[in-house]
Formats: C-alpha cells, sequence, structure tokens
C-alpha cells in the first residue's frame, strides 16, 4: 500500500531540507515527503499522484515565491484535491494575504518563518488529526449506507438471486473495495459443498462450487454466512489491495456477513411457508401458525440488523445526530486553539447559538421532527464556517463555533449570516413547513487565558442577552 504524501513547497533547497528533514524524522513511518520548488512544479506533482491514486493530506507551501505567490497555489490546489489541507510559510505575508488565502484556498494554518520546530511539528500533527477523521467520518458513513441498503433488502419480501446481487453491488460501490469481486455461495441440497448463487464484479475468479476452506480458490477474504450457528452459505472476496487501507473494513464485513445470512434465512422460511400454505391451505389452524411463526423470525432477524447497524456507531468524538463535535471533543480543539493562539498573540472568537422556543418544535410536530431540524441546522452551520472554524454540539438545540484568526468584526458578520439564513430557511418535514430562529452571543478570547472556559462564559452570558432582549438577536459580550 503507497503511503499519503505531504508535499512541501519552497524555492530555496535549504528551507526544503530543513521541512523534509523534520517530517521525515518524525512522520516518515506512515507518510511519503514529496519537495517541489516552485508552483508549476507542485501542480505537475498533484497530476502525477492523481494519476495514481496517492491520498494527499497535507500541502506546505511558501508565501513569497517566482511565477506564483503561495496563496495563489493553494488555491488551485483547493480546486484539484478539495479534502487536502494546507499550511502556509511566510515571513513577508500580510494579514489582508493570510484572510485572502483562509478564504478562498481553506487554508488550515499559517507559521512564521523561521519556525519554531515543536510547534510546526504539532501544528502538522494537528492538520493530519484533522484530514484522517474528515476521512474516517465519510468512511463510516459509506459502510453504514451499507448496512441500511441490506437491512432494507431484508425487510422487502423478493427473489433471493435478486436481493443478494443488489446487497453485492452496494457492497462494491465502496471505495475501499473498488475493482474487487464478490460472490456468495449457498449449501447444496446435501449440505456439504458450497454452490455459487450469484456473483458481483469479474464472475471468472470464482469457480462453481467452493469448500469451506475457499481459501485455496483465491478468495482473500471469506467468511461463513451463519444465522444462530446454522450455516446458511458464505462470502468470497477478491481485491488487489484488500483490507489494507481500512482496517475497519472486516468489522464491517462482519456484520454484513451476519445482514446476508439473515436474508437467506428468511427467504428460505418464506420459501418453506409457502410450500406449507400449498399443502395445508384447508388447515386454517395451521396457517395462522406458520404466519405467527414467519413474524416471530422477521422479528428476530430485525433485532439482529439492527444490533450490527449500531456496530458501526461508535464516533467518539461525532455527535451521532448532527455528526459535528461532540461537546468533550470540541473542548479539547477549543483549548488547543487557545494554547496556540496565546503563544502567537492571534485573534480568536467564540460563538455560542441557541435555537429559539426549540422545544414547542418537538411539542408541536414530534421529536423526529426536532431531530431533523437539528441536522438541518448542522449543515448550514457547516455551509457558512470556513474552513479553519471548529463547530460543535454542546448540547440539546446549542451549538458553537470557535474561530481561529478572525476577529470581532468578521465573527459578528458571520454570526448575522448565520442568523439571517435560518430566519429565512423553511424546514420541511413530513409535509410541515417549520420555521426558527437562532439567538447567538459572541466573545473574544483573550490570548492571555489559559482554557476557554471564559470566553465560552462570556459568550453564553451575551446569548442570554440576545434570548432576554427578544431572541432571534446576536450579542457581543462586554457591549
Amino acid at each position: 500500500m503507497k503511503k499519503p504524501v505531504i508535499i512541501c513547497v519552497d524555492d530555496e533547497k535549504i528551507v526544503l531540507t530543513s521541512l523534509k528533514s523534520q517530517l521525515q524524522h518524525h512522520f516518515g513511518s506512515q507518510y511519503q515527503i514529496e519537495l517541489a520548488e516552485s508552483a508549476e512544479e507542485t501542480l505537475e506533482l498533484i497530476e502525477e499522484l492523481k494519476a495514481e491514486q496517492q491520498q494527499v493530506p497535507l500541502i506546505i507551501a511558501d508565501y513569497v515565491m517566482p511565477g506564483m505567490y503561495g496563496d495563489e497555489l493553494l488555491v488551485k490546489v483547493k480546486e484539484q484535491l478539495p479534502d487536502t489541507l494546507s499550511i502556509m510559510l511566510t515571513g513577508q505575508a500580510t494579514a489582508e494575504a493570510v484572510g485572502e488565502a483562509v478564504n478562498r484556498a481553506g487554508l488550515f494554518r499559517y507559521i512564521s518563518k523561521p519556525w519554531h520546530e515543536k510547534d510546526f511539528l504539532l501544528t502538522v500533527c494537528t492538520a493530519l488529526d484533522s484530514f484522517n477523521q474528515k476521512q474516517e467520518i465519510q468512511r463510516r458513513s459509506r459502510f453504514r449506507q451499507v448496512l441500511a441498503s441490506v437491512i432494507s433488502l431484508a425487510l422487502k419480501h423478493g427473489k433471493l438471486p435478486q436481493q443478494l446481487s443488489h446487497a453485492l453491488d452496494s457492497l462494491l460501490s465502496i471505495p475501499e473495495l473498488h475493482g474487487a469481486s464478490a460472490a456468495v455461495y449457498l449449501l447444496d441440497s446435501y449440505g456439504h459443498l458450497l454452490q455459487l448463487e450469484v456473483a458481483a464484479g469479474n464472475q471468472e475468479v470464482f469457480s462453481g462450487t467452493l469448500p469451506l476452506s475457499g481459501h485455496e480458490h483465491g478468495c482473500q477474504y471469506f467468511q461463513p454466512l451463519t444465522y444462530q450457528g446454522q450455516t446458511m452459505g458464505a462470502l468470497g472476496i477478491t481485491c488487489a489491495k484488500f483490507m489494507d487501507d481500512s482496517p475497519e473494513l472486516p468489522e464491517l464485513l462482519t456484520s454484513y456477513g451476519e445482514a446476508l445470512a439473515g436474508i437467506i434465512r428468511l427467504e428460505q422460511y418464506h420459501e418453506a411457508l409457502e410450500r406449507h400454505n400449498a399443502e395445508l391451505e384447508e388447515t386454517v389452524k395451521r396457517r395462522t401458525q406458520d404466519l405467527q411463526a414467519a413474524l416471530e423470525q422477521q422479528e428476530k432477524l430485525n433485532n439482529i440488523l439492527l444490533e450490527a447497524n449500531r456496530k458501526l456507531d461508535f464516533y467518539a468524538s461525532m455527535d451521532s445526530l448532527t455528526s459535528l463535535y461532540n461537546r468533550r471533543f470540541f473542548l479539547k480543539l477549543a483549548n488547543s486553539e487557545v494554547e496556540r493562539a496565546k503563544r502567537y498573540q492571534h485573534p480568536v472568537t467564540f460563538m455560542m447559538l441557541d435555537l429559539d422556543h426549540f422545544k414547542n418544535i418537538n411539542d408541536q410536530y414530534g421529536h423526529l421532527a426536532g431531530d431533523h431540524v437539528l441536522e438541518r441546522i448542522a449543515l448550514l452551520l457547516e455551509d457558512e464556517s470556513r474552513e479553519p472554524d471548529i463547530i460543535g454540539r454542546l448540547g440539546g438545540e446549542e451549538f458553537a463555533i470557535l474561530s481561529p484568526e478572525s476577529t470581532m468584526q468578521q465573527a459578528s458578520q458571520m454570526a448575522e449570516r448565520i442568523r439571517n439564513r435560518i430566519k429565512q430557511e423553511s424546514f420541511e418535514f413530513e409535509g410541515h413547513s417549520i420555521q426558527v430562529t437562532v439567538s447567538i452571543g459572541i466573545s473574544e478570547v483573550d490570548v492571555n487565558e489559559e482554557h476557554i472556559e471564559s470566553a465560552m462564559n462570556r459568550a453564553d452570558k451575551a446569548l442570554y442577552k440576545s434570548k432576554g432582549t427578544g431572541r432571534n438577536l446576536v450579542s457581543i459580550a462586554g457591549l
């Protein structure tokens, strides 16, 4: 498996040598370090990496370079690699240039030359953690969608080959199994050999029958499909880079295999039930008993499928409803930003938001409607915020945004945009059009403060000022 790439760009070879030495020493075991001496060379390198499907989590670029400045380069990189984070090294950039890079190129951080090695490595580590966290969220979202599709198939009665074919297509659609082939085998009528039932991808890699020691047939992953201790069949997968890129993939496949076994068992039960109904149509009592047994079996299957889905729902740092940072992890990131702001004397603002009369939405439309509104609000906050902003759900209908490199004027402008956007938004749910407003409190983080709690308390007081003076308002701490 190829390592993810960190790109360093600077027109001074001595700077590139220093960057590579520090990065190679601390991150070389996990990342490949590539160097470029100009913007043009960087863009050519990116084209090559994209063609080889290599991941680029981070680019570190100088600001002043001949031909094209660093902020212009990072804008072009953002167009080519939207998920790649960027750090700008500069000894000459103005605050305006840095702000432009943040807004146009989604600049993650900037570091002044000459840099402090410990802070530089901490910043790089934070950027890589942020990138990997985002990739992990996207990967788990894809895994959840696969299981959800299998659950929907299991709850619909249909022909077994067609159901299994849809299930395999859904599994192979995730990038982690790009180019893979998969097949489902069922036991023959004697219960000894596995007969090929359905295959997806390159079907030629699978034989017509497969014994339980299926590894000798080239399957890189082979798993018996069992339901309540009874073997129903087997799942076989072949892929050139199977399980190298995602350690969580075996867990997905275990849950996926349990769901497939449930589909097979349920379909077998339906077939048996139809035969019994045809043979014993005159006996109403027996038919009723059979149908009741089918409902019981289906209920057991539903519980198994729901449990399989819950196994993937363990975002330690994320709020499960909104996919924003939860309170604990948000405060951890916020305190790290406060420490950095104190070191460099950079502006940081803190914003607290609380939906007005949110209880009325739950009471009038139900909690599902309330959850729908919270999910939509989370997406709206992400849409209106900047790349480096940290967004979290503190609890209930209360949210917070920490904005590095942001003045009170910029924070106030963003708060007003958010307030107006929420006020004008119509949240549609089951035929109802739900309107909601938000109250916001803003505070500036004192660069001499050790923790975020003081700024958080000031923003909280400003928030309650907005609540107390009519709601749907933005209030600034101290004003």
